[in-house]
């Protein structure tokens, strides 16, 4: 089951890497320009990334319930397809435009430009920092204050999707079958809460670990 497992039980309770995530998302025009980068603390292991993403997905539904359910069912699904295929599906996610209602109307979760730099004013920034404390992972987020309701879920995509453009076939298969077990733990939205991290992670690297796992 790879770099998961040898990873697992590793750090010195502090921080080890980080994710910035700065998105620029137009209102009026229903699109969003975006940008990722990460930041090597104690270690610039590129095994770590996994992790750390997985860490923000649990993050994001556990705060934000009303995008949570269509988050978890897209993510499952092709974190799924991509445990089946052994990672050749990869992470390119449908088209996400919700109806907000009143005063806000469709507005696009999904798909985003993504470039080397989302510069300018309007660019808000989501800091995920990965930290250690043994025998778990945790997670430190800033999340700047403002759209959050397109925000929140983006950043979990963004981070799943460059993620999965910059390794390798196994890279993807092993993000899939992290996600779709913590899928597993949860079971629901309802079960996904902050504070809930660490254990959902915890759990995926058990199963994986201990390779008694059921394929979907």
């Amino acid at each position: 089951m790879g770099f998961l497992s040898r990873l697992f039980g590793d750090g010195k309770d502090s921080g080890v890497m980080r994710l910035d995530i700065s998105m620029n998302y137009s209102s009026m025009l229903r699109s969003g320009v975006c940008s990722v980068n990460w930041v090597p603390l104690a270690s610039d292991d590129w095994r770590l990334k996994p992790i750390l993403i997985a860490l923000l997905y649990c993050r994001i539904l556990g705060v934000h319930k009303e995008t949570a359910p269509h988050l978890m069912k897209l993510v499952g699904e092709i974190s799924i397809q991509n445990v089946r295929t052994e990672g050749t599906y990869g992470f390119e996610f449908p088209h996400w435009a919700p109806e907000f209602g009143l005063g806000v109307g469709t507005q696009t979760i999904w798909p985003w430009e993504i470039t080397e730099c989302a510069c300018g004013p309007e660019t808000k920034v989501y800091r995920a920092t990965l930290k250690s404390a043994l025998p778990r992972w945790l997670i430190h987020l800033d999340m700047a204050f403002g759209l959050e309701r397109i925000l929140a879920p983006a950043s979990s995509l963004i981070a799943i999707n460059t993620f999965a453009k910059e390794t390798d076939q196994e890279g993807v298969y092993e993000l899939g079958l992290f996600l779709w077990l913590i899928n597993e733990y949860y079971g629901t939205p309802i079960g996904a809460h902050p504070g809930s991290e660490s254990d959902a992670v915890f759990h995926a690297m058990q199963k994986i670990r201990s390779g008694n796992i059921h394929m979907p």
